[in-house]
């Protein structure tokens, strides 16, 4: 029996590229970086520059070599801006205004919440604007290239999906409860639409997809929905390879797909609390969902996988270590006292695990848990950090920050 479904990261020991943080939760979304040497305890004094934003947002950094690309809100009612960094110093390079029609959305959601994706040519951006869903490509110095307006998107809770590339298509989440919901592949170089696939939501997932490998090497992206709660489409031309039911229908999807072992886990909720979740194996194309868990389990924060294990940060503080064969619980133990809507990510042999208030805690990766130091950002956050060129990246309230590895970091 063969297995079509296998883990796109695939590190080379002692090699990190500086292009390794391009989208959200990292390389292929798998929040998983090969860097070494950061500290397990940090405060505020130990980063190497703390660079205030013109307003908050929940975006995530992405890196591409030298520069550093970010969203936020500003004072402006209606107005926000893409913003251009030094990665080595934090200094500002650019900035690009973005005129929006304000629209309703969740206490805790923002209005610049989607994260970037970049790749050599150019960055790609994706957000509402009143009732529609609009896309933009710039290139590295700031020139806008090209627009797009997608259509109607119907949410009250407002977005949080991001752009993906893969199969080399523009992949966008476009699902949502109204009439047109579809997921869309775009051309990177014009935003011209290559393939669409309706895919009609009970509950507005916001997830963002996943990328996988197939077994010919080619792309396929995951996204989790209701009723469907994981759909698999080729990345090139959005032909649909695989889907499987929602054990739940009316619980919606904020965290995104992660794999290990060749096993893809979502989990879905409600009401800030996780409350169901499928693990999927695919097998001469054919998937089968092989466990669920109910307890444990995060509702905004995306898993990790890694070997064998996926590392699952709950909501509550609670990080979670299951085996991806059989979702039999490792351990589960509690890291620190707070809320936590940014993802964990692992770093080398370290899970860095952020709270709402600002306070990251440091684990062990493996069986047994260790937590092995603390650190303080200072101020809240619901953002995902970001790693590349020997530097953690961390988005706050109002700041964003570089914490530098013991590794000289790179240029």
């Amino acid at each position: 029996m063969k297995i079509t479904l296998l883990l796109t990261l695939t590190v080379l020991a002692g090699a990190v590229s500086a292009q390794e943080w391009t989208r959200f939760h990292g390389t292929d979304g798998s929040g998983v970086s090969p860097a070494t040497g950061f500290p397990d305890s940090f405060a505020e004094k130990d980063f190497a520059w703390n660079t205030p934003l013109p307003g908050p947002g929940i975006s995530s950094p992405v890196l591409w070599g030298t520069r550093l690309f970010l969203t936020s809100e500003t004072s402006e009612a209606g107005q926000r801006v893409v913003l251009c960094f030094d990665a080595a110093s934090g200094k500002e390079l650019w900035r690009v205004t973005d005129q929006f029609s304000v629209y309703g959305q969740h206490q805790f959601n923002s209005f610049a919440s989607g994260t970037p994706c970049v790749d050599a040519d150019r960055l790609y951006l994706a957000w509402t604007s009143g009732g529609t869903m609009k896309v933009m490509a710039l290139n590295h110095e700031g020139k806008k290239l090209w627009t797009g307006d997608l259509g109607a998107y119907a949410e009250e809770h407002g977005s949080g999906s991001s752009p993906v590339l893969a199969g080399g298509v523009l992949v966008l989440a476009k699902d949502n409860v109204g009439s047109d919901s579809a997921i869309i592949g775009l051309n990177p170089a014009d935003g011209s639409v290559v393939w669409k696939y309706a895919r009609q939501s009970v509950r507005t997932p916001f997830a963002t997809p996943l990328v996988i490998r197939q077994a010919d090497g080619r792309e396929a992206v995951i996204i989790p929905g209701n009723p469907k709660a994981m759909t698999c489409l080729n990345a090139s031309d959005g032909k649909l390879l695989w889907e499987v039911e929602n054990p739940t229908p009316g619980d919606r999807p904020v965290a995104s797909p992660a794999v290990a072992g060749g096993v893809a886990f979502m989990s879905m909720g409600q009401g800030g609390t996780g409350k169901a979740s499928v693990a999927v194996r695919v097998t001469d194309a054919q998937p089968e969902i092989i466990w669920q868990m109910r307890k444990g389990l995060p509702y905004v924060p995306t898993a990790i996988g890694e070997g064998q294990r996926f590392y699952m940060l709950g909501d509550g503080g609670v990080l979670t270590c299951v085996r991806a064969g059989d979702g039999s619980e490792v351990y589960s133990e509690r890291v620190f006292t707070d809320k936590a809507y940014s993802s964990p990510i692992l770093v080398g042999d370290r899970i860095f695990c952020t709270g709402r208030s600002g306070q990251v805690a440091v684990v062990a990766a493996g069986d047994t848990f260790r937590k092995l130091g603390e650190g303080q950002l200072g101020e809240s956050t619901d953002a995902t950090p970001a790693v590349a060129g020997g530097r953690l990246f961390f988005r706050t309230k109002t700041h964003l920050m570089c914490l530098p590895s013991a590794a000289k970091p790179q240029p």
